[in-house]
């Protein structure tokens, strides 16, 4: 087997099955010797930030001198990216050798049970194999779709972090913040302590009851700890002043908190030694590729992978802030099976802000929406054209030196466009 025919194994998978289930995940890990069961790993769930989080601990991590693993979900350049080692991916030559270890247990449960392991499943259970062969001192782990029945939650982690909670995937986790934050809780454990950032009197009181259940620890952003107007992180215990984010966004601030918590109370757990000054530092210099990412000089070009009505709350937030007089561009594409009008509403609010509305190749068999589906007042509001390129380039010549261009509304079409930028 080669690259090419291990990523089509696993991309040929099918991804979703009617019922939400963690029986089948669980059959298949007990096939494969439970792997799950020798790592030590930090669960990290919530509507956004969750890569911006796991961005700040991995860095922070490193630096600090231990070796940190990840798994995050999607990639942007290739697929290997979505299980890393400080910061690296893994190798071609180790993807083919997890699939090999992984196909003939899908082929036997395909045959058993007519409905074998999801995409998901196999790549979280590649996850597992590697990181039982090359352990680290820790593992960062994404979840991919809420919480309760992803097939990331069969382990027993030692912090379980749910970063904030809002309307996305509702077709799958449902229509209202308590049944999409029950799902997001379902990731914690028995007497794990949980971190949040949320903030939602809905999604908190969710969170509480399920923590109290449990008889998990938790600490909630704003209550138990923070980071203050002067950018200060404080908590019951620690100050830690002057902080500077190397993460562009508003938003960035709660992310950065939660890391923080997250990173003092690891360093409690497994007997780290934190140096503030290196900490800070190490803040500093995260890079996380895709958000708030700049790409280009005069205009300044952004990618933002703002992907919900959240995100894009999130990035007008940002653009408010940072340019609010300036004349900024947003070239927006957005899955048709998001709130696509509610985030284009989002998007045209600010006085100096245009909106271009665009397509690309989505993933699989989803589709990008299309200007006919918009609203009557989107319709006369946003400008489509079908082609990203050609819409990119139209207002790149109308754009000023001093002016903004933000790319956005899709993670997946941000992994289109960035190969253009980053060369």
């Amino acid at each position: 087997m080669n690259y090419e025919e291990a990523l089509r194994f696993i991309h040929g998978r099918p991804r979703m099955r009617k019922e939400p289930t963690l029986k089948r995940m669980t059959k298949f890990l007990a096939e494969l010797g439970n792997p799950q069961e020798t790592i030590k790993a930090v669960h990290v769930a919530g509507t956004n930030g969750k890569g911006s989080t796991i961005a700040f601990l991995e860095r922070m991590i490193q630096d600090t001198g231990h070796t940190v693993g990840t798994f995050t979900s999607p990639f942007l350049t290739r697929f290997n990216e979505r299980i890393s080692v400080n910061g690296q991916p893994i190798n071609d030559q180790e993807i083919v050798d997890l699939v090999e270890i992984i196909k003939p247990i899908v082929e036997k449960m395909d045959q058993a049970q007519h409905s074998g392991p999801l995409e998901f499943e196999i790549v979280t259970a590649m996850m597992f194999i590697y990181f039982k062969k090359h352990p680290v001192d820790i593992v960062l782990i994404e979840v991919g779709i809420g919480g309760k029945f992803d097939s990331t939650n069969v382990f027993t982690p030692i912090i379980s972090v749910i970063t904030n909670v809002g309307f996305d995937h509702m077709e799958i986790l449902g229509d209202t913040l308590s049944k999409i934050a029950t799902q997001k809780a379902g990731i914690i454990k028995k007497r794990v302590p949980v971190i949040t950032g949320a903030k939602s009197d809905d999604v908190l009181k969710v969170l509480k009851s399920r923590s109290e259940r449990e008889s998990a620890a938790l600490k909630i952003i704003g209550q138990d700890f923070k980071i203050d107007e002067e950018n200060s992180f404080k908590n019951e215990q620690t100050i830690i002043s002057n902080l500077s984010s190397g993460l562009l966004g508003v938003y960035q601030i709660d992310n950065l908190a939660v890391s923080i918590e997250t990173m003092i109370m690891l360093s409690q757990i497994l007997n780290w030694t934190i140096n503030f000054e290196q900490l800070k530092k190490s803040i500093r210099l995260t890079s996380w590729a895709g958000r708030m990412e700049i790409v280009g000089q005069k205009p300044e070009i952004i990618l933002d992978g703002a992907h919900n009505l959240p995100g894009i709350e999130a990035l007008i937030q940002s653009v408010t802030r940072y340019w609010p007089n300036q004349k900024v561009y947003v070239l927006a594409a957005i899955l048709e099976d998001k709130l696509f009008n509610q985030m284009l509403e989002k998007l045209v609010q600010p006085a100096n802000v245009n909106v271009f509305l665009t397509n690309f190749f989505g993933p699989g068999k989803r589709q990008a929406v299309k200007k006919v589906e918009l609203t009557s007042e989107l319709k006369k509001s946003v400008q489509y054209e079908e082609n990203w390129q050609a819409a990119l380039q139209k207002i790149r010549q109308e754009a000023k030196e001093d002016d903004v261009i933000v790319v956005t509304g899709s993670l997946y079409f941000i992994s289109e466009v960035r190969p253009n930028f980053k060369k």
